[in-house]
């Protein structure tokens, strides 16, 4: 018998089929809410927060009553520093659950301390204490942020505290509260600390960074000390001797040799006293005494008596230098002592050759992702006494770009400079653009090596053989450093430079006067008081 279809029933089918396909799958969408939160945080960990946020949102909306998905949501909220967001859901949850999700405290705290509202951080963690008075991390948090808001005492009593309420965090509290006094520059505090830290397990990578924050504990007192001292010696050999030796050492462009080779020998006095040294501001004064002795082309010979001033602010990110030096050179001297293996004359019947002023300001910028930028300017004032060479006022500007590789002490480098000098004699007046590029790293035994290529152009409009004389130079240079104890570094040192310009020479066969190599091999041994 066949049943007519009454219209009446309609509506009452169509309740019933919905009723049947909301209560089956319950648990069918539970399990896609899971599978989306799963890839949700597989998305978290590669870093494609979108991908996270996507996944995240559609779990909630299939099983809602899940807290889970909305705290990883909050913490993808917060790696995409979208604090406020992330900010309404910690707080919804410590509202819906505080038992299970008392972590959020920790995550608001975070965001905080990340924002620099240090008092909003510490506020939430006052909370997390009121509940839970005895928990060991509340004091190990609370002792980061009054790390970042400077009050040292504080964050070494909260560090302390959480070591009494679990005994398992000895060796991070210690850590972290020998780092606080290293910041607030009580430097035996913190080589107490950190030693304790070795002790309770010296095989963990916690107690290695204390073993290497002690080194840096000897560096940091080092620098404390109003006193500065700082002293070098070195053997050369250059198989192209200058023409001018104090433009080799004050002007960058390098200068035509002799086409032959001699030793020398170079000495490096540096001291000085800071009048105000704090972490954060450091003004002083100071002299140099920079001697250079040639053992046969004894008239090569440079004695300089520097004295300096400088003011130094130190603010992370930023580091500036100010230094003026006033600088008087004399060049020549004797062979009075030649007859030992000593070729420092330092002076001995010199003659006066130049007098100059120097203003350098340099920049550090300590930028994200291992970036480091100095800005470095130069402006000296030249006033020759020989009564030959002319007059001249210098500038120049560089900027150096330098990069650290991830867990590895490996720098490169790469920098420019464009450099001016007017002379009085319009014909000694040039220009000059530098590009260079190089790379530090360890090689073994605590060596450091260095490789460094540049390219100098150089121009002179005014010179009276070419009218535009333009010089092409290339330098190579490595160097290896070593320290000896905490005070002594050794260090070789080679340099190769070959110079060539557009100039060419009819009396001398129409060879370029000023195409010339150079090849210098140096060794150093340094002291620093």
């Amino acid at each position: 018998m066949v049943i007519p279809f009454r219209r009446t029933a309609f509506p009452a089918l169509v309740f019933f089929l919905f009723s049947l396909f909301c209560t089956l799958p319950a648990g069918l969408a539970e399990q896609s809410a899971l599978n989306y939160f799963v890839d949700g945080v597989e998305a978290f960990q590669s870093k494609n927060y979108e991908g996270a946020l996507d996944a995240f949102n559609r779990a909630i909306e299939l099983d809602p009553a899940k807290l889970e998905y909305r705290y990883y949501l909050a913490l993808t909220y917060r790696a995409m520093e979208r604090y406020e967001t992330s900010l309404e859901i910690l707080e919804y949850l410590v509202q819906k659950d505080p038992a299970n999700y008392f972590k959020a405290y920790f995550d608001m705290a975070g965001i905080f301390s990340e924002q620099k509202a240090y008092q909003k951080a510490l506020k939430t963690l006052d909370k997390a204490e009121e509940r839970q008075p005895h928990n060991a991390r509340v004091y190990m948090e609370k002792g980061y942020v009054y790390k970042g808001l400077k009050a040292y005492a504080q964050a070494v009593e909260c560090f302390l505290k959480a070591k009494d309420l679990d005994p398992k965090q000895a060796q991070v509290v210690y850590l972290m509260a020998g780092a606080v006094y290293l910041e607030d520059e009580q430097f035996r505090l913190s080589e107490e600390m950190m030693n304790k830290a070795i002790a309770v397990d010296p095989r963990t990578a916690l107690a290695e960074s204390a073993r290497q924050t002690l080194l840096s504990i000897k560096g940091a007192k080092r620098a404390r000390r109003p006193l500065y001292l700082s002293s070098s010696f070195a053997w050369a050999y250059d198989d192209n001797v200058p023409q001018n030796p104090v433009d080799e050492i004050v002007s960058p462009v390098p200068t035509v040799g002799r086409g032959a080779g001699d030793q020398f020998e170079s000495f490096l006095f540096k001291g000085g006293y800071k009048f105000v040294n704090r972490k954060d501001l450091e003004v002083g004064a100071g002299y140099s005494l920079y001697c250079i002795g040639y053992k046969e082309w004894t008239e090569n010979n440079v004695l300089a008596h520097t004295p300096q001033l400088y003011l130094q602010y130190n603010k992370n990110p930023l580091f500036l230098r100010v230094q003026y030096d006033f600088s008087y050179f004399y060049t020549g001297g004797s062979m009075d002592r030649h007859h030992i293996p000593f070729f420092l004359s330092f002076g001995n019947r010199s003659d006066d050759k130049l007098r100059m002023h120097s203003i350098m300001p340099t920049l550090t910028i300590l930028e994200p992702y291992n970036l480091k930028s100095d800005i470095i300017a130069v402006y000296q004032d030249k006033h020759y006494l020989d009564g030959v060479t002319p007059d001249a006022d210098y500038y120049s500007g560089q900027i150096i770009q330098s990069y650290k590789f991830p867990k590895a002490d490996i720098y490169p480098r790469a920098s420019y400079r464009y450099g001016y000098e007017d002379a009085d004699d319009e014909t000694s007046s040039y220009r000059f653009h530098e590009v260079s590029l190089g790379v530090s790293f360890p090689i073994h035994w605590d060596i450091t090596g260095d490789i460094a290529l540049t390219y100098m152009r150089t121009n002179y409009q005014n010179f009276p053989i070419a009218g535009d004389r333009r010089d092409n130079a290339f330098m190579g240079s490595i160097s290896l450093t070593r320290p000896i104890g905490d005070c002594f570094v050794m260090q070789f040192f080679y340099n190769y430079t070959h110079n060539d310009s557009n100039v060419t020479d009819v009396t001398l066969g129409g060879i370029d006067p000023y195409k010339f190599k150079k090849n210098m091999y140096m060794f150093l041994i340094s002291y620093n008081y």
